[in-house]
């Protein structure tokens, strides 16, 4: 027990006080700083999602697609003929295309098969997207692109490529990673695409990419809301196990 004398008492008084005092801001500032510590932390792991669905998307679209598969579950289950999804022969080849940005990938579509008929040929350009916190994808077509044919194949012309500004980009995707699936939704839910006529067309799409699947719902609409192209049951044109990585 400690001896308290007259006039030393309040004395030891004010230092066992200021101590207290000296303790409760170290602690004070010591929860401050963990705290700080733990929001930086937080923060960090809400980014995080950014490149690792970046990255997945880099290292799962890019594929040869044939929806063969598809074709011929729906011929077995009898479907009717007028909702059996046509043959679609479809490329996805990342690209080195610094003049348009560092995540590109050239698509190319064929009707009925590897040689048959191209319908689609384009670029899907990939960008992080902070403030919707997901990846955004822009399908944007080429000038002469007839030029590019099988461009995945013809790495003297990558240096070349670049995307009409006139056409397309209008109507951005957005990717999030859900556990192991890719998803792809238009920003706002839909958007408008303008036609050839200079006509506002109303767009629906949603995309879906797993290591096994790659899933493709669009459909464009007239201004009176009838069926311009895509399918009125808004089945996806859908290809399970049957890609070849490039």
């Amino acid at each position: 027990m400690i001896e308290r004398k007259p006039g030393v008492h309040s004395v030891r008084s004010v230092a066992e006080l200021s101590n207290i005092l000296v303790e409760r801001i170290v602690k004070r500032h010591s929860v401050l700083i963990i705290a700080a510590m733990f929001g930086l932390a937080a923060v960090s792991a809400q980014a995080a999602p950014l490149p690792e669905t970046m990255a997945r998307l880099m290292a799962v679209m890019p594929g040869t697609y044939d929806t063969i598969d598809q074709v011929a579950a729906e011929a077995a289950q009898g479907t009717p003929e007028a909702n059996c999804h046509e043959r679609r022969h479809v490329i996805y080849a990342r690209i080195d295309t610094p003049q348009i940005g560092p995540n590109v990938l050239f698509r190319q579509g064929r009707k009925g098969g590897p040689n048959g008929e191209i319908i689609a040929r384009g670029l899907a350009v990939f960008a992080p997207d902070t403030e919707a916190n997901g990846i955004r994808m822009w399908l944007r077509n080429m000038p002469n692109a007839e030029r590019f044919t099988d461009l995945h194949l013809k790495k003297e012309l990558w240096g070349e490529v670049s995307f009409d500004s006139t056409y397309g980009g209008k109507c951005p995707f957005h990717w999030r990673l859900e556990a192991d699936t890719l998803v792809g939704t238009l920003l706002g839910g839909g958007c408008q695409i303008t036609s050839n006529a200079g006509k506002a067309m109303p767009f629906d799409a949603r995309w879906v990419v797993t290591s096994q699947s790659l899933s493709i719902f669009d459909n464009t609409y007239g201004a009176k809301g009838q069926l311009m192209s895509g399918r009125a049951d808004k089945r996806p044109m859908s290809i399970q196990d049957s890609r070849v990585k490039i």
